[in-house]
This record gives C-alpha cells, structure tokens and sequence, in this order.
C-alpha cells in the first residue's frame, strides 16, 4: 500500500523543522492519510517535544510510496532524482534551500519535477520565482495553540533564545543592562536545549520576548511567543517582515543590537506602565499569532495533500498506529 513518507533527519537536538514535519504526519494521520515519517540510519528520535507521528526507523521505501524530502536534504534528494520515486520538497528555510539543494532540484526532469510545500507566503514567492515550473503549495507553519498561551499574570522576565544569534545576545544583554539601568531588576530566562512543553511555561509567564530570530522564512518561535502574551522586541529574521506591525511588536534592522537594546527597554516600559498601550499590543500580537493557528494548518494541509495525493486517504478519521504501514 502506497504512503506518504515525510523524511526525518534528526540528532536528537532541537529544532522546528522536525517539529513541523512530526506535526504533518500526525495531522495527516488523524485526517485518515496513509502517511509515517521516515527516520534515516544514523539519526536519533526526537524527544524533545511529544508527538504521535510512527517512525519508521532505516526501513527500504518502497516503490509506490511518495517521499516528501526536506529543502536542506541535499542526499536524499539526489537519491529521488537518481530514482522512480515520486518526491515533493517540504521547504521551511529559503536560506538552506538555496545554498543545499536548489542545484539538485533544477535537474529533475519536468514529467516529474517535486511539488514544493512552503511554510510562509514569502518563501512560497522565493520558490516560485526559482521554479516557476513546479507545483508550490502553501502549507503554514503554525504557533500551536494547544500548547502556547498567556498565563493569568505575567512576571517582569525576558524570555530569549540565543541558538542562533550567541554573540548578538549577549551584546544586546550587554548593552542593556549599561544604557537601560531602570530595568536592571529584570529577570532574563535562556530558552536553550529545553523541551516544548518548558518552553510553553516559560513564555506563558514571560512579560517580554527578545527575538533572535535569524535568516528565518517565517520566525515560528517569536510567533509562539507573541502566542503567550508576550511583548515582543528584536529581529524578525527576514522572514518575520511578513507578520511584524508597529502594533505588534518592537522591531529593528537585522544585525543593530544597540537598536535591539533599545527596543527592549521599549518594551520593558510598555510592560512596566501597564493599561491601555499594553493591552493594545499584547492583543495585536496574540491576533497575530492566530493567523498562525494550528486550525488553519490543519485546514490547509488537508486541502494541498487532497490536490497530491487524494488517493492516500483511506478514511475521514483518525488511522490506528499500525493501520496503513
């Protein structure tokens, strides 16, 4: 029986876009798709987060199934370009894409060139001036909202993740705590190497959320946080453009971390004088974040995989574990 195979490269470390492919494969289980997530030999389950998405741990493909490979797989799409399988790209980084696999992907021929599978308008636009002989469909990531909410009071605390900007925060930190005494009673929580659910608690009772996001299609950490009710300051990562207001959020250039340093103190009096002008922008951020939803990607995966592979649904409900593999 054919099945929708979402390739997994994981070392057992944190990051979203493993989070987004465990989330297509257990959405489209539970819309009655016949699809597993197929994890390499030398990769490591995630544990990081839960999920209810089967593994298929080294296991042969087979010959009918439709392999969805990830935009930075340079190996495993040559493998599908070199082969019968019928392939799409799950595209989650313009970035790694083009530096990866975009060479890779012009050379397959037009009778079977991928379907690409965007997470963000903007990325969707880049793929489609690269390629604009493929299929792009737009299937957004998403701020879960099962997992991300406001806690009932908010704490005077940063909340950050520096994994990919090390070195801008602790520059920013820097400059904070030097022009910015005022807020030198604020309490800064590091967001590194935690788990989903940690992560959740620690926003949800954040006031303030620095964003570090960097060379981002969509920035879904941030989006997570403005989730949580927090007040948002800092980069957009590029791709964040695509959702950052003047309403909903403090935002400044890539790179300016005196300017980020500035907009967080911004935020912090915002956060400190309460009423009206906090409420404003935690509200803007949170409706946001609900264009973002869990709801409208399950609504749109559904949608793109009945245009892919109609074929592939074997029922209008939930799969059992085993059921189809």
């Amino acid at each position: 029986m054919p099945r929708i195979v979402y390739v997994l490269l994981s070392d057992g470390r944190i990051a979203g876009g493993q989070k987004m492919i465990l989330r297509h494969v257990e959405t489209l289980r539970d819309l009655g798709f016949n699809a597993v997530c197929y994890l390499g030999a030398k990769s490591t389950p995630p544990t990081w987060l839960d999920y209810d998405a089967p593994l298929e741990l080294a296991t042969p493909l087979r010959g009918d199934d439709i392999v969805v490979v990830p935009d930075d797989a340079r190996p495993g799409l040559t493998t599908c370009l070199e082969s019968d399988l019928r392939t799409v790209v799950f595209s989650q980084n313009p970035y790694s894409f083009a530096a990866r696999t975009f060479d890779v992907l012009a050379q397959f021929p037009p009778e079977r060139f991928p379907p690409i599978l965007a997470v963000g308008a903007r990325l969707g636009a880049t793929a489609r001036r690269a390629f604009p002989q493929a299929q792009v469909e737009l299937v957004p990531c998403f701020a879960d909202e099962r997992v991300f909410a406001p806690a009932a009071a908010k704490r005077a605390v940063v909340a950050f993740a520096p994994r990919k900007r090390v070195l801008e925060a602790a520059a920013i930190r820097g400059f904070f705590q030097r022009l910015h005494p005022r807020h030198g009673d604020l309490d800064w929580r590091e967001l590194s190497n935690v788990t989903e659910a940690e992560m959740a608690r620690t926003l949800s009772a954040a006031g303030l959320y620095l964003s570090l996001s960097r060379l981002e299609s969509v920035g879904m950490t941030t989006l997570e946080a403005m989730a949580s009710g927090c007040v948002c300051a800092g980069f957009t990562g590029v791709g964040g453009w695509e959702y950052a207001t003047a309403e909903n959020g403090v935002w400044v250039g890539e790179d300016d971390c005196e300017a980020a340093a500035d907009a967080l103190a911004q935020a912090a009096d915002l956060l400190r004088a309460g009423g009206a002008p906090l409420q404003r922008c935690v509200e803007a951020a949170r409706a946001t974040a609900a264009q973002w939803s869990y709801a409208r990607f399950r609504e749109a995966l559904e949608a793109t995989w009945m245009r892919l592979a109609p074929e592939l649904r074997l029922r209008d409900g939930p799969l059992a574990p085993s059921e189809g593999r």
